[in-house]
């Protein structure tokens, strides 16, 4: 089995990490601070184990199952 995080290059695996950072650094601008599992999970989107989409769902099953279903106008 191929390791997903070999199928990124190291461009894209820093071109990641910096997309992460501003996230964060938007949400800690906020007062708030991502969880644990969260920061676990943006780990695997920089690592190359997810796509940006799945990244995205993860979190969203990971709020789902902490607060309850999200809706989102267009959803």
């Amino acid at each position: 089995m191929t390791n997903p995080a070999a199928l990124i290059t190291d461009q894209e695996r820093v071109a990641r990490l910096d997309c992460i950072g501003q996230a964060l650094a938007s949400v800690r601008l906020e007062g708030l601070e991502p969880s644990e599992e969260a920061k676990a999970v943006f780990e695997r989107f920089v690592s190359g184990e997810l796509t940006i989409e799945e990244m995205g769902e993860e979190i969203r099953a990971m709020n789902a199952r902490k607060y309850g279903p999200v809706h989102v106008s267009g959803e």
